[in-house]
């Protein structure tokens, strides 16, 4: 028996209601409608009875595709909003604390190899790849996937889950930022003394000993000798602002901390401000939040190098060695240094390119985005490290004694440095502007991804943009409290290190499958070609299809082989906190297989076989489309009874 679709005038037939009825409306132009034409082996023809059109309708996967927004999408006013929007996503705090670190502690120099290949190699793929799907689909990332094929939703579900729990703890140290400003503006930095209240017995005004002549500073030198010091620095930090000494870990958090959760809520204001009206006032803002910090790394760095000992701290950023290459450790912190900068996964990049005209050339977006981060990477290695030289000159001490990776360097070491520049006030608050905006424009592409994921998915937030923005900065604010307590930065370290890997990798590796497998990689070249005018190179082929997922299981691998002890400080996590967290973990990519199972629950027919079923849930939308359109054209189309699973 062969089955033939044929285009004819007359009232919609009974299959194509159902479809209505269940959700999935017709597009906008359907005037001519469709029926089915059931041939015979002695070539006689009938038209083909209700069920047997449902039957055919499902064992095809023809069930249409939703309909294109009712609400038209915004667009960037111009390019260049567009591109300093996403090269402010990509650089961010890490660029600051953590890449020079990452260079240092795994072979200086010698660890640019690992980083630029998995740059090439995971980096601008998968960047190139988020932003042109983003703007070939225009919608939220929940949406996006659920286009390519249905059983797909669930990355977008779960890159949403990521995107929340990254805001929630990175909002949070812009936070910290904002109190060191309005700390700034005075005229001996607050942070160099030891004569506060909060200071105790150990408290060290290191870097103010200069001049060995002086009779205290004499004593204190000696005094170091018999008891450890700890900086007046560490003490403003840990003990002012953040009142860690009250707490006694993740199960005794302590109370809030009032001025830092005014910190918090005058973050979420102005970011409010910002994006509540989309694109077109988010395209203003970093004009200032993305430009600014380069203008300010270029002004540190000139003052740093004028520094003593500047010179050594930054031949000890670049001094190679190679012998650490043998460390596959080495290899796994460059890849995660990729992830951790460059965001793909996290659905900002697939929203701000939603935002672009279907024709925008993406593939040098990626490039120049790729190349700005890597530029303020290392800008900001010579930045650091030329203060950490003369920081090691001060204190007569080796570079990696002086300061640990992360928050304190940002927080502790680099401001007890700028209170010896010349104008402290000057410089500290440069310095802070600096972070608060390279925070800023990471946050605004968090927000705008989590509520164009849920907009498009409900369009009653869509239609009232300002009061649904509003009330999730509200519940974004309550969910932030546990880490402006006196042990919040115990919930932030725990977020940090549990909210991405090896959870966002999977993700990762989960679009490269579904735009390159279950959609195709054939239809994406086109889509590509036709869009664009030029199609993705064989590396890119390559990279989308076999290299990005096959690199990510490894990395999975090794997150798991290199799972160290969480401490911070003296402070060890409790065990339970452990298994608490890989439990988050995992309940972030949950959505995949959940959604998966459920598209398999929706076909269950007892007329298709299981075999059928499984392979139903990996036929891509394109190929409904395609059925769709040679109906529309009045042509006759052939089906067997299995699946088109050809075009995948």
């Amino acid at each position: 028996m062969n089955i033939t679709l044929n285009k004819i005038n007359k009232p919609i037939s009974s299959t194509l209601n159902n479809h209505q009825q269940a959700g999935e409306a017709l597009p906008e132009c359907e005037e001519t409608k469709t029926s089915i034409v059931v041939t015979n082996t002695n070539n006689t023809s009938r038209q083909a009875s209700t069920t047997e059109q449902l039957v055919i309708l499902t064992t095809s996967a023809l069930a249409l595709p939703p309909p294109s927004p009712v609400i038209p999408r915004d667009l960037w006013t111009n390019k260049v909003e567009f591109l300093l929007s996403v090269i402010g996503y990509v650089v961010d705090l890490g660029n600051v604390w953590r890449f020079p670190y990452m260079c240092y502690d795994n072979g200086g120099g010698a660890f640019l190899i690992p980083y630029m290949i998995f740059l090439c190699l995971i980096g601008i793929p998968m960047m190139y790849l988020e932003l042109f799907l983003g703007q070939f689909y225009r919608c939220g990332n929940i949406t996006l996937w659920g286009r390519i094929a249905p059983s797909m939703k669930g990355i977008g579900i779960a890159s949403f889950c990521i995107v929340t729990a990254v805001t929630l703890f990175y909002t949070t140290i812009i936070a910290h930022a904002v109190f060191y400003l309005f700390s700034s503006f005075r005229e001996v930095m607050p942070w160099s003394l030891c004569s506060h209240t909060w200071n105790t017995a150990a408290c060290s005004e290191r870097m103010r000993i200069g001049n060995f002549t002086n009779q205290t500073n004499q004593i204190n030198l000696i005094n170091s000798t018999i008891r450890p010091q700890i900086s007046s620095a560490d003490e403003y930090y840990h003990i002012y602002m953040l009142g860690l000494n009250h707490s006694k870990g993740i199960t005794n958090l302590g109370s809030i901390k009032i001025d830092l959760l005014l910190c918090l809520i005058s973050i979420f204001i102005l970011m409010y401000m910002c994006i509540y009206r989309g694109v077109k006032s988010t395209g203003k803002a970093v004009y200032v939040t993305a430009i600014l910090p380069y203008l300010v790394l270029i002004i540190l760095l000139i003052q740093g190098l004028q520094l003593k000992g500047s010179g050594a701290g930054i031949s000890y950023f670049l001094k190679p060695t190679y012998s650490k290459l043998r460390d596959m450790k080495v290899w796994y912190s460059a890849a995660n240094q990729i992830f951790f900068t460059l965001g793909p996964g996290i659905s900002v990049l697939t929203t701000y390119g939603s935002y672009n005209v279907s024709n925008n050339n993406c593939y040098y977006d990626a490039l120049i985005a790729v190349v700005a981060n890597f530029s303020a990477s290392f800008l900001a290695g010579f930045v650091v490290f030329s203060a950490l030289g003369h920081m090691s000159w001060r204190l007569q001490k080796k570079i990696e004694n002086v300061v640990d990776q992360g928050p304190s360097l940002s927080f502790i070491a680099y401001p007890e440095i700028l209170a010896t520049f010349e104008h402290p006030t000057f410089f500290s608050i440069l310095f802070f502007l600096m972070v608060i905006n390279l925070g800023l424009d990471s946050d605004f592409g968090g927000l705008e991804a989590m509520y164009s994921a849920l907009s498009d998915e409900f369009p009653l937030l869509k239609r009232h943009r300002k009061s649904g923005m509003f009330i999730m900065c509200c519940i974004l604010i309550i969910a932030c409290l546990p880490t402006v307590t006196q042990g919040g930065n115990y919930i932030v370290q725990f977020l940090d290190r549990f909210s991405t890997a090896p959870a966002l990798m999977l993700v990762v590796m989960m679009e490269a499958i579904a735009a390159s497998w279950v959609y195709g990689i054939n239809n994406l070249v086109i889509d590509i070609r036709t869009n664009l005018g030029f199609e993705p190179n064989r590396f890119f082929r390559l990279a989308w299809t076999i290299l990005c997922p096959f690199i990510i299981i490894i990395l999975m691998i090794l997150s798991l082989t290199y799972s160290d002890e969480l401490k911070y400080g003296d402070y060890t996590f409790p065990s339970w906190s452990i298994v608490l967290g890989w439990c988050l973990n995992v309940g972030f990519i949950l959505p995949i297989p959940i959604c998966i199972i459920y598209a398999f629950i929706r076909q269950s027919d007892s007329r298709i076989s299981l075999k059928q079923r499984i392979r139903l849930l990996f036929v891509p939308d394109i190929t409904k489309r395609q059925i769709k359109q040679q109906i529309d054209n009045g042509t006759g189309f052939l089906m067997s009874s299995s699946p088109p699973i050809s075009y995948v």
